[in-house]
């Protein structure tokens, strides 16, 4: 008697463990064909000179002809703080250079002209490759007036690599968003 329980137990945990198993292969299979649609939302304040940043981390992307697109919003204000001068800011993004990916911003609602004026890469002493996209463009910002720009990153993982999944999977591209602001003088 004493056998059988045992035996049926051990039966049972090798069946549990075979289904535990093909469950995350099924899974993994799964997640690695869905089309994610990623849209955080970032708020920047900018209510001195200074320069504020915030990150993107860019997971679970795959190749679609979609882009993936990101908002974020640079304000002179916020619940606690108003800016007390005229500013004007710049943007600049820098990202890793994990996959290859195409980047485009968009000020406010017009879709159709790139605010990106320069595209470099740049290598740092560790031999870490880095992409800075930046907006040449100067914002200026009334401080008798609450203003918000609203941006748009679009991200392109293009189709092409759709066939290379193993190349990128589990991989993650950072954005750091750096906006640097001055008093208009």
């Amino acid at each position: 008697v004493e056998f059988s329980r045992y035996f049926f137990f051990s039966v049972l945990l090798i069946i549990t463990l075979i289904v535990i198993n093909s469950l995350n292969l099924t899974q993994a299979r799964y997640e690695t064909e869905a089309e994610l649609d990623l849209s955080p939302n970032m708020a920047f304040f900018v209510v001195g000179v200074e320069t504020v940043s915030g990150q993107l981390k860019l997971d679970g992307l795959v190749p679609r002809t979609q882009p993936y697109l990101f908002e974020f919003d640079v304000s002179n204000f916020n619940d606690d703080d108003h800016a007390d001068v005229d500013l004007t800011y710049t943007i600049e993004l820098i990202t890793t250079t994990n996959i290859q990916l195409n980047y485009r911003i968009f000020k406010g609602t017009d879709m159709t002209h790139n605010q990106i004026d320069s595209d470099t890469i740049t290598q740092d002493s560790n031999g870490v490759y880095y992409r800075h996209l930046v907006i040449n463009d100067v914002s200026t910002m009334n401080y008798s007036q609450d203003v918000t720009d609203k941006y748009t990153l679009w991200v392109e993982f293009p189709v092409s690599n759709k066939n290379y999944p193993d190349e990128y999977a589990g991989i993650i591209e950072l954005v750091d968003v750096k906006i640097t602001a001055e008093q208009v003088v």
